[in-house]
């Protein structure tokens, strides 16, 4: 009897896990659209409020095929207090859709305006389709083509034609009209005034409805994914947060899969991911969103397609630290921030401008006369020295109008996009120094107590600068009237260091690219620059300087397939001065017969 107990109880055992079993692979089976008819009933999940998935009722509309590239988009209605008052609402994007209790997809597209709550829903095979797709090693595709940035002919890059990707835009042009992804709320905490402006115009591109909402941390919260559940792609966090709030479709082991769209469609691609708590949703006309924050890093961004964004849970993204110092020479106040920023050749050096510009506006928003310096050091993964970043600036009313203009941060942009090997940016740190007026001076006249100076002769340059409020004085600068022959005119430019460009080969490497960041002329300098007949050329990452016009001519088709760029020959002497200097100006001379020594 004992045994037939035991028999029993292990056929019961069986028969409960058989039916366990059972319905684990009935909670994993899917729908496909071509099984899809209009009229059948489901329901989704996601996040309402809190961290719980909650449920709402769906109905089929349509099946549109072929909506996008060998994709089709089933259209559903929603049902739920939530939807019925606020429409399809912006973080909804990847709510698991069930019909007739099979899993059809997610949601992940709506209509702006729209006065019923109708969205579009991504298959779940083209989800899958994305998950199993195998990581590869990152590879940087340079591009001859050069793009239009003020960096490009002073650092002479020869950088790709980056450019938000077109995914979102091309649904752009009727949008209120016309099916489109489901906007992403960005949450943001810091960020106000101006560096809100910033992001919402670096994001826009890219689909995503800049939000308040609020920082890292928080007590609590969900330690791993589900279905229906609140999930965060952090862009920014520490003192200053930002994360792309939206819906989890399904997890699968590590995997978890979410969105039913793309967010920045960079394919592979690597970003913290977070659980999330949803605070509310804003009904809007226009769109709704929800307000959430992330909560607990779990994971990282793996791959972001058209048809969704997949995480894994067992890696962990890399975020570059930044420290921000602002010391104020009136108040004698030093305060310091930290933030850690994604590393994107595009959006990195706005998310840095946005950060510096709500830094100023909390620390040091007077609209006054101001002169600031910038010092910053940049770690690059295959640099064993730092980089040194400078740059100085003056306003009539404050610091947040020269936040835009500071060139450290095309700098990091550069260095990012280089089209030379992948690099990776493992630290920056700026120290901004504020001092309340103006210590700028202007060039307001140029002359030589030489007439007729002689070749190898040194003459005086004499400089006039009048300082802001008045004061004047002059600089003189001592140099060598060059080698050339008599009766030639010679032309003399005298600038301050923002106003006369470099001459620079184009780099051949990343190494002779952050090498030209160091030959910008500082702001607070004084240059006395000599044009002097015959041409130079930038060819391989040299500079050859006054060759005869029969050399330049050979050296063209003699260079192949590489370019080579000519110049003037112009010789630069650079004198530092305790000020900015602003203006130029110029002066000819004619060169006077060589005298006996």
């Amino acid at each position: 009897m004992r045994t037939c107990s035991k028999l029993a109880i292990l056929l019961g055992l069986g028969l409960i896990l058989s039916f366990a079993s059972n319905r684990a692979v009935a909670a994993e089976k899917t729908i496909d659209p071509s099984e899809i008819r209009p009229g059948m009933k489901g329901y989704g999940l996601t996040v309402f409020e809190g961290t719980k998935p909650v449920r709402f009722d769906v109905e089929v509309v349509s099946v549109v095929p072929k909506f996008l590239l060998r994709q089709d988009i089933i259209l559903i209605k929603l049902s739920h207090p939530f939807t019925d008052h606020a429409g399809v609402i912006g973080g909804m994007s990847g709510s698991p859709i069930f019909i007739e209790g099979k899993l059809a997809g997610a949601l992940a597209y709506g209509w702006r305006f729209s006065k019923d709550p109708l969205a579009g829903v991504t298959p779940i095979k083209d989800m899958y389709a994305v998950a199993e797709r195998k990581l590869h090693k990152a590879v940087h595709h340079a591009s001859n083509r050069r793009r239009g940035s003020p960096f490009g002919p002073l650092l002479g890059l020869a950088q790709a034609a980056d450019e938000p990707d077109p995914y979102f835009r091309s649904f752009g042009a009727r949008g209120d009209e016309q099916l489109a992804p489901a906007r992403t709320p960005l949450a943001l905490s810091g960020f106000v005034g101006e560096s809100r402006g910033i992001l919402e115009e670096a994001l826009a591109p890219y689909g995503m409805d800049p939000v308040q909402g609020g920082g890292a941390g928080g007590s609590g919260g969900p330690r791993e994914f589900e279905r229906g559940g609140a999930i965060g792609v952090q862009l920014i966090r520490g003192d200053m947060s930002a994360a792309a709030i939206g819906t989890v479709t399904d997890v699968r082991k590590n995997k978890v899969l979410a969105f039913g769209h793309p967010m920045f469609n960079m394919g592979q691609g690597f970003l913290p991911v977070t659980s999330a708590r949803i605070h509310t949703v804003v009904a809007s006309i226009n769109r709704s969103n929800k307000i959430g924050s992330p909560l607990s890093e779990l994971g990282s961004l793996v791959q972001d397609r058209q048809a969704c964004i997949v995480a894994q849970t067992d890696r962990k993204a890399k975020l570059i630290p930044v420290t921000f110092r602002l010391r104020d020479g009136r108040g004698k106040r030093s305060v310091t921030y930290g933030i850690e920023v994604v590393s994107h050749r595009l959006l990195t050096a706005r998310f840095l401008q946005a950060a510096l510009t709500s830094i100023v506006l909390n620390a040091a928003s007077d609209a006054t006369d101001v002169t600031a310096e910038v010092k910053g050091v940049m770690g690059v993964s295959s640099r064993a020295e730092p980089v040194t970043l400078y740059d100085s600036g003056a306003s009539r009313s404050g610091l947040r109008s020269l936040t835009t203009y500071f060139r450290p941060f095309g700098i990091v942009a550069a260095v990012l996009g280089n089209p030379f090997e992948d690099a990776e940016v493992d630290s920056l740190e700026f120290d901004v120094s504020l001092h309340y007026g103006l210590k700028i001076s202007s060039i307001v006249g140029v002359y030589l107590t030489a007439a007729e100076p002689a070749p190898g002769e040194v003459v005086n340059v004499h400089v006039r600068l009048r300082a802001y409020g008045g004061d004047e004085e002059v600089v003189t600068v001592p140099v060598r009237i060059p080698d050339v022959p008599e009766g030639q005119k010679i032309r003399f430019e005298v600038a301050g260091g923002d106003f006369l460009s470099p001459v620079m080969a184009a780099p051949q490497s990343l190494e002779d690219m952050i090498d030209n960041v160091g030959r910008f002329y500082s702001p607070k300098s004084l240059v006395v620059g000599i044009n002097v007949p015959g041409e130079g050329v930038s060819l391989r990452g040299e500079v050859l300087e006054r060759l005869p016009a029969s050399v330049v001519s050979s050296l063209k088709p003699a260079a192949g397939v590489e370019q080579i760029e000519t110049h003037r020959t112009a010789l630069r002497k650079v004198t530092p001065m305790p000020y900015l200097v602003a203006g130029k100006e110029t002066i000819s001379v004619k060169v006077g017969s060589r005298r006996d020594r």
